[in-house]
């Protein structure tokens, strides 16, 4: 859900070329702000975004504040890829990315992940790593990292690695609608209602917004992926935490029920347990940095 602040001005020009001659689509999903479609681009499968409103003045900063981040972070494989955009009327067209959204790894009837270990393990340490580019090298904090903008890839059980077609399990980061690029100069120190409910930050309840949110939500998204939370589910409206007390407290309930999580995963002496339990600190202060955990788990 996208709700961030309009008022920003860009320093950097968009690169914009000529719109390409359409090719039929099929919708993939519908959202408030946009419609995504398959199609091809240069022959080749692509997704294209559309934005809902187009000629709404707010429409437009939306698009150019998307471009600009998925410009920033260009080149990461684990991160969305952009091969065209136009402003009349605003389009995207985006690599297309094997695989599905994490959200579709689910028993139907327990909303469990059925994800493997070995390819929860994956979409950690790529994830991880993107964070790590993102943060480091762009400045740009992602704020809506969930299972539903997380496509991952994971070859068929039969395949070898020594057959010629092999792929191996790939997750890729998706949907930079929220992105903030360059957080300290916007109002508030980057702070925006933007998110997910269930993936906001403790600390979103105080105003704020850093890269350690997006920590927070891979966090709680790496909970559901190793089987110890099912998909949450939870339905409140961010910014009614400020305004209706029954919104706020419900929030606070599923930060405790976290807590209590992490707190039973720091007692395990586990390594992996205990990097997840680094994740999910209420500060965002101790909470562990996107560059040391992508480096831990290179490691394990």
């Amino acid at each position: 859900m996208e709700t961030a602040s309009e008022s920003s001005t860009f320093d950097n020009p968009v690169n914009i070329e000529p719109t390409p001659t359409p090719t039929p689509s099929n919708i993939i999903t519908t959202t408030y702000h946009s419609v995504i479609e398959s199609t091809t681009y240069n022959n080749i499968p692509a997704v294209l975004k559309n934005f809902t409103f187009p000629d709404n003045p707010r429409t437009l900063h939306r698009w150019r504040k998307e471009i600009e981040a998925l410009n920033l972070a260009r080149g990461h494989p684990n991160i969305s890829q952009t091969l065209h955009s136009s402003p009349s009327p605003p389009t995207i067209t985006l690599r297309h990315e094997p695989g599905l959204s994490l959200e579709k790894f689910i028993n139907p009837s327990t909303s469990i992940c059925t994800l493997l270990p070995s390819e929860a393990h994956a979409i950690w340490s790529q994830i991880a790593s993107a964070l790590s580019h993102l943060h480091q090298n762009c400045n740009i904090i992602h704020d809506d990292v969930k299972p539903d903008n997380i496509i991952f890839f994971s070859p068929s059980p039969h395949a070898s690695s020594h057959q010629g077609t092999y792929q191996p399990p790939h997750a890729v980061l998706i949907d930079f609608g929220a992105a903030l690029s360059s957080p300290s100069t916007l109002p508030q120190n980057g702070w925006t209602p933007s998110g997910t409910p269930s993936y906001a930050p403790p600390e979103f309840l105080h105003r704020h917004k850093s890269h350690a949110s997006d920590i927070w939500g891979l966090g709680i998204t790496m909970l559901f992926c190793f089987g110890y939370i099912p998909l949450p589910a939870g339905s409140w409206i961010l910014p009614h935490v400020f305004e209706d007390e029954a919104v706020k407290r419900e929030m606070e309930a599923w930060l405790d029920e976290i807590e209590e999580l992490r707190t039973s995963l720091s007692s395990s002496g586990d390594r992996e347990k205990v990097l997840l339990d680094r994740m999910l600190e209420r500060d965002p202060g101790v909470r562990i940095g996107s560059v040391e955990l992508a480096g831990l788990l290179n490691k394990l």
